[in-house]
């Protein structure tokens, strides 16, 4: 493994303070409403430094959104090798994975969903086809999962990459609503436990 020099960890330390500040003025000012004068203010870095590490507030939003997409799709390929682990277990351990990285990211999170038709799709597409990518990469992942579920008869033999789809919709809606909720970590894992019971058991009493 290559040796990491002390400028290399300043760089590091300085640009992931600037894209802290930056992402502190995005989620009370939205991206549009932050200047780059004002990250410069809050971070303590002059301008000259700031460019050295960014060309402008679009690509902070760019690196903070992608950081934060491919770490959720590190959790999920972990979840997804566990070799012990049965397709039931590696299911529900990524639903209340994927809702507590949004909990603990709630702020790019929220930025992301409410400025993603303004940005991605005017100032940013390749940003957008990239998130597009990573995201069919993960519903894979389900899928593989369904797959070993399937075959282990855990799961009836419905098209594993639909249910892939669904599930991935399902955990996305769930995750999402703990932004809004004035819930402790039981009431949401009993929130989570119920939604999964009802993906995998169904709803229906025939």
């Amino acid at each position: 493994m290559a040796t990491i020099s002390r400028k290399e960890r300043d760089d590091e330390r300085r640009r992931q303070e600037i894209l802290d500040t930056a992402l502190s003025i995005f989620a009370t000012k939205g991206f549009h409403g932050t200047t780059m004068a004002q990250i410069s203010q809050d971070s303590q870095y002059p301008l000259g430094t700031i460019y050295k590490y960014f060309s402008g507030k679009q690509q902070m939003y760019h690196d903070l959104v992608l950081d934060k997409v491919q770490e959720l799709g590190r959790i999920f390929l972990d979840v997804s090798r566990r070799t012990s682990d049965t397709a039931h277990k590696k299911l529900k351990d990524a639903l209340f994975a994927q809702a507590s990285f949004y909990k603990n990211n709630d702020e790019v999170i929220r930025i992301y969903i409410s400025e993603r038709s303004n940005i991605d799709a005017v100032l940013m597409p390749k940003l957008n086809e990239r998130i597009n990518r990573m995201h069919d990469k993960m519903v894979d992942l389900f899928e593989a999962i369904f797959d070993q579920g399937i075959r282990d008869g855990e799961f009836k033999a419905y098209p594993a990459k639909e249910i892939a789809i669904v599930f991935s919709d399902i955990a996305h809606s769930a995750s999402w609503a703990c932004l809004f909720r004035d819930e402790d970590d039981e009431a949401l894992n009993e929130r989570l436990t119920m939604i999964f019971e009802m993906f995998t058991k169904g709803v229906s009493t025939n």
